[in-house]
């Protein structure tokens, strides 16, 4: 017996074609008219066959064409069972550790709308003695380590950094499990030498924010000295894109234009960076009462969700590469695992980048040794469920989106509707752009 997903999604393209895509597996294809009345035609004779359709000789090669991208599925095969199953492997899985680690909540910028400490102490030898041994501890059950080394400006700590990196590369050699590491960085301090000593301590991608063309980054995100840093940062991006993998994070509030994206653009072009970065534009919210002056700046989901289909839109006319894809994921965040943390200089474990630094969100300390799961901290945001939510259970993108953001259900109050994604609000008009640039692709590489 065969039936259909509950996560597909058709859609209208050019010249009489489809965009068919599958939110459970991930798929995306184009279909001819042709196979699209063919599936219309399936679907009709499932719904009518009460579980005894078979598949004539003609519909054979299309229904396998469906079930390899799990547009279809055996009878037998329950979708949300199957999702639900990998859920929880990704909840509590134990052999994989992730760490998102602050070594110092210093800054070298003041922006207008950081919501991070002024403590600009370092990790002591105290806290890192203690983090190395919680990982020891935990060492000889774990496949991989990951940490996303954050801040403050994490590269102000540099020294830590490599201290920290060596001593978890021994350890992963001594008990046989994987490190790897990802920085967030203002960029400022990336230069040529930084990008050749985080290559060796393993950091495969840093993440770095440009808020605009120069003079509008310049006063979003000024040296704490007045001086400005957009012209430092994208001469130390030139050099670091030919060594690591560069991630551009554009923090969206309604000051944004097509018209002033379109100005980042050019200059992203001018250096040269247009085909050697990934962009992608962050929501920019009032996560914390600390941030809260910026709050009528900030776009809701829905109405974000419609700007940043335009963005990604005039990323593509202008020969950007298009990153951000509607992928399956196991859990939303780290909030919804047992074995992820983020820990600030002092030691203190957090379930959310947001609240680094702030003792009231903590959920213990690792100099304790180990982790009070049952600390309301850590219960508050890893307890929301999607699978025992109803409206998230009748969701089509649910796979794509697991719930949305524990944070801003729990301790932001914000309606069911707010805490969608914006795939939920944009997956249409994203679907025909990505369609578009891997047509692109495939015609460039035709010519190649």
């Amino acid at each position: 017996m065969t039936k259909l997903s509950r996560y597909n999604h058709f859609q209208p393209w050019k010249d009489g074609y489809r965009i068919a895509y599958n939110a459970l597996s991930g798929a995306l294809a184009v279909m001819t008219a042709e196979h699209y009345e063919a599936y219309l035609k399936i679907a009709d004779k499932i719904a009518t066959a009460n579980g005894s359709y078979k598949p004539d000789e003609g519909e054979q090669e299309l229904i396998k064409q469906l079930i390899y991208g799990k547009f279809a599925h055996s009878g037998e095969y329950d979708e949300l069972e199957s999702l639900k199953f990998t859920h929880n492997l990704n909840r509590y899985d134990r052999t994989a550790l992730g760490l998102t680690v602050a070594p110092t909540m210093a800054c070298n910028m003041a922006c207008e709308y950081c919501y991070e400490s002024s403590n600009a102490r370092k990790m002591t030898p105290e806290v890192i003695e203690a983090l190395l041994d919680f990982v020891d501890k935990r060492a000889d059950h774990l496949h991989t380590v990951d940490i996303c080394w954050y801040g403050g400006e994490p590269l102000l700590a540099l020294d830590t950094i490599e201290d920290i990196t060596q001593s978890l590369i021994e350890l992963g050699d001594e008990k046989n499990f994987d490190y790897s590491a990802t920085m967030i960085s203002n960029g400022y301090l990336l230069t040529p030498e930084v990008v050749d000593k985080l290559v060796a301590l393993r950091v495969k991608m840093v993440q770095v924010t440009i808020d605009g063309p120069a003079e509008m980054h310049n006063q979003k995100r000024p040296l704490k000295n007045g001086k400005e840093s957009f012209a430092t940062i994208i001469e130390n991006l030139k050099h670091a894109v030919t060594k690591i993998a560069v991630g551009v994070r554009v923090n969206v509030d309604k000051s944004f234009t097509v018209e002033t994206i379109r100005a980042l653009l050019s200059d992203l072009k001018a250096a040269g960076l247009e085909r050697r970065i990934g962009i992608y534009f962050g929501q920019l919210e009032p996560a914390t009462k600390v941030c809260g002056s910026i709050a009528d700046a900030c776009y809701g989901n829905a109405d974000f969700s419609d700007i940043e289909a335009d963005y990604f839109q005039l990323l593509l006319d202008e020969g950007f590469r298009i990153e951000k894809l509607p992928s399956p994921v196991g859990v939303f965040c780290m909030a919804q695992r047992v074995n992820a943390f983020v820990i600030d200089p002092e030691g203190y474990f957090y379930r959310c980048y947001n609240y680094v630094g702030d003792k009231s969100h903590a959920a213990g300390n690792i100099k304790d040794g180990q982790v009070d799961y049952q600390n309301h901290n850590f219960k508050r945001l890893f307890d929301f469920n999607a699978f025992e939510n109803t409206r998230c259970l009748d969701c089509e993108i649910l796979p794509i989106c697991m719930g949305g953001c524990p944070a801003q259900r729990v301790d932001r109050a914000q309606s069911e509707e707010d805490v969608c994604l914006s795939w939920k609000h944009n997956l249409q008009p994203m679907l025909s752009i990505i369609a578009r640039s891997r047509q692109q692709k495939l015609q460039a590489a035709g010519k190649e």
